[in-house]
């Protein structure tokens, strides 16, 4: 596990020190993120390694002094939540749209003989998230929120903020006083963009880069600053365009797909980029079909 102090007060763990797992690497990119208000601190999101997201809760209270009070959960996937027990003496919250899933998920493929078949996958690979997923401890959280939590004082605050996009329930959790946004899976900087493919996305990023937010904490990745999401939003309306054009001509995506004019997606190349969590994936011309299709119905 590797620890960054981005300002005073907010410190992130993740595993990208890790050798990148061959069956799915999404916990070794997840980024767990602690805030520490002047009473208290609150972790966002908290990973599948239990034992390494108890040593770093550990030494964040060790180094402020203070006592966690808070789990927010960005959102109900699994790679987001299995280390949950690290939390269970805390209050945990979810949007209120995630409850309906994540009781689904608990008793589908997250219940105990489905985590057991999917621990023994990694086994040999990985022992360390073998063990984690089979003995992980799921709950469900304590609070939920419609639309917005406020947590702290009026000038300390954090605001836990459900904007959907990514999934229904995604939130962000915003710390105005250090111009940071946790943007859960609805920012990715190690793989392309997991987005719904409507308008409403690049009108998300724009509103971003009109935000008083100087650092943006991804759900996957290290933290970027508002020009990474700039080219976000760049790239997706620069994708729109070339899309509506070879729909006009009815050029079919699989021609598309090997046109050397579409758009290239930024990031490719940059540190520890992969084009998906899994080796058999290609995120980007997964998203390029879903556009392709949403706007073809346009």
């Amino acid at each position: 596990m590797q620890v960054q102090q981005i300002t005073e007060n907010v410190f992130i763990a993740n595993f990208l020190d890790k050798k990148r797992s061959k069956i799915n690497d999404a916990p070794q990119t997840i980024t767990i993120t602690c805030i520490a208000l002047p009473n208290q601190l609150i972790f966002v999101d908290c990973g599948v390694y239990t034992k390494a997201i108890m040593e770093f809760r550990k030494q964040m209270e060790e180094y402020f002094q203070r006592k966690t009070s808070h789990l927010l959960l960005t959102h109900i996937h699994w790679d987001h939540i299995l280390a949950m027990k690290a939390f269970k003496d805390v209050d945990v919250v979810i949007a209120k749209k995630g409850i309906t899933g994540l009781k689904r998920s608990y008793s589908g493929y997250l219940n105990p003989t489905q985590r057991k078949d999917r621990a023994n996958i990694y086994k040999k690979e990985d022992p360390e998230i073998a063990k984690d997923i089979e003995k992980a401890e799921l709950f469900i959280p304590n609070i939920t929120v419609k639309d917005e939590l406020e947590i702290g004082e009026e000038d300390q605050k954090i605001i836990f903020k459900v904007i959907g996009n990514h999934t229904a329930e995604s939130a962000c959790v915003l710390i105005p006083s250090e111009k940071i946004m946790c943007t859960g899976d609805n920012l990715i900087t190690t793989y392309p963009q997991l987005i719904s493919s409507s308008f409403d996305t690049v009108e998300m990023y724009k509103s971003w880069e009109d935000m008083d937010v100087e650092l943006f904490i991804p759900g996957h990745g290290n933290p970027v600053k508002k020009d990474y999401v700039k080219s976000i939003r760049q790239y997706y309306e620069s994708l729109i365009d070339f899309l509506k054009i070879k729909i006009e001509q009815k050029t079919s995506v699989r021609k598309i797909l090997k046109d050397e004019k579409l758009p290239k997606y930024f990031a490719i190349g940059s540190d520890d980029w992969s084009y998906g969590c899994r080796p058999d994936d290609n995120w980007i011309e997964t998203e390029i079909t879903r556009w392709h299709r949403f706007l073809k119905k346009k």
